[in-house]
């Protein structure tokens, strides 16, 4: 079946541009030595984390306990962690079930965190792999950098149950970068911060084998610090619309789009769709403008989106669209897409050739 056929609100995804993302990523990581562990809130897709590993990925990054535990099942899946604090005995006693199957890795940025992870797994004759969670400026969750880091480090290396393994961050702020050498500058300033913390550390006599970063638009700048030993991307092997406004990707390097189908053209500047934002979500539309890119048709602008209708302001003089054409959209933030279908429908030269079930869709816990 060519894609113009499939039934439409659907999401489709190129597997030759998805193949390239993911090897491109893999090879310039490779290249400068640093380890590639993908965040898989991205896709939830076991299929797409099995390429990444394939491609030279030394593990996954999860945000939730329902997605490694879905991820857990995948064959290939060995080694995982855990970006996000763990809190509650229900999940520290999932934490620890999966710990028992595989390797664990967990984030943390208190005392308050690590205490009963500690007593749990001690009890269980288990050590758990530690992550101290580094704040840079974005100011969520995390312990900020330099000296309170290594107070946190001091006191979680003495904690029974746990093994105090390295530091990470998401350098978040990357995304309000206006051009590309702020984007740079704010990339390099994060990489050294967290080196710099993590010579800290080490320098107060405890072992450290991990200082990882993580976000898309400047996994190639951060990996380029000296002391960066991991890079943890998730974005990239769809990429989006904020990842062409960075410049970070071209509409071409995108692979995932929202195919739907023109219902309405009231007037001869407005077209319908049937997507709305229960398929595109509203992430950064009041920042952009826009619900979306239209791929391939600059003259039309999906400046509308109610839940089930996307609404598109068109050229007259350069549109003929109708009802019933086909139209290519991809997200501003394709992260929350993937989490609103149930399947993605991968295509090759426009034709259907695979259909990936979202699994840890809805793991939200």
């Amino acid at each position: 079946m060519l894609k113009s056929g499939l039934d439409t609100p659907v999401a489709i995804v190129d597997l030759d541009i998805l193949e390239r993302n993911i090897t491109d990523m893999a090879c310039s990581t490779r290249n400068i030595g640093v380890h590639l562990r993908p965040h898989i809130k991205t896709h939830k897709v076991p299929e797409i984390a099995n390429k990444q590993l394939e491609a030279g990925a030394i593990g996954i990054t999860c945000a939730k306990l329902g997605e490694a535990e879905v991820m857990a099942d995948t064959v290939g899946v060995r080694d995982i962690f855990i970006a996000n604090m763990i809190v509650g005995n229900d999940k520290i006693r999932r934490l620890l079930n999966l710990a028992e199957r595989l390797r664990i890795s967990v984030g943390m940025d208190s005392l308050e965190v690590g205490g009963p992870i500690s007593e749990a797994a001690q009890k269980r004759g288990l050590r758990i792999r530690v992550l101290i969670k580094v704040d840079l400026g974005l100011e969520r969750t995390g312990v900020p950098y330099g000296e309170p880091t290594v107070d946190l480090a001091k006191k979680i290396n003495k904690m029974p149950g746990l093994e105090l393994a390295g530091i990470y961050t998401h350098e978040g702020q990357v995304y309000s970068a206006k051009r590309s050498e702020h984007l740079y500058r704010l990339a390099r300033e994060a990489g050294q911060k967290m080196v710099q913390t993590a010579k800290m550390i080490r320098k107060a006599g405890m072992e450290l084998d991990i200082v990882s970063v993580g976000a898309t638009p400047s996994a190639r700048i951060t990996c380029r610090i000296p002391g960066v030993t991991e890079t943890r991307p998730g974005t990239y092997v769809f990429n989006d619309v904020a990842q062409v406004k960075l410049g970070i990707a071209r509409e071409e390097d995108c692979a995932l789009t929202v195919l739907a189908t023109v219902i309405s053209v009231p007037s001869r500047d407005r077209a319908i769709i049937d997507a709305g934002t229960k398929c595109l979500s509203s992430d950064k539309a009041a920042a952009f403008g826009t619900y979306g890119l239209v791929k391939g048709m600059p003259h039309a602008t999906l400046v509308r989106a109610y839940e089930e209708h996307g609404v598109l302001n068109i050229d007259p003089s350069e549109s003929k669209i109708k009802v019933g054409d086909k139209l290519e959209i991809i997200p501003n933030h394709v992260c929350p897409v993937s989490n609103l279908f149930d399947e993605l429908v991968g295509v090759r030269n426009d034709v259907v050739t695979v259909t990936w079930k979202v699994a840890a869709r809805g793991k939200v816990r």
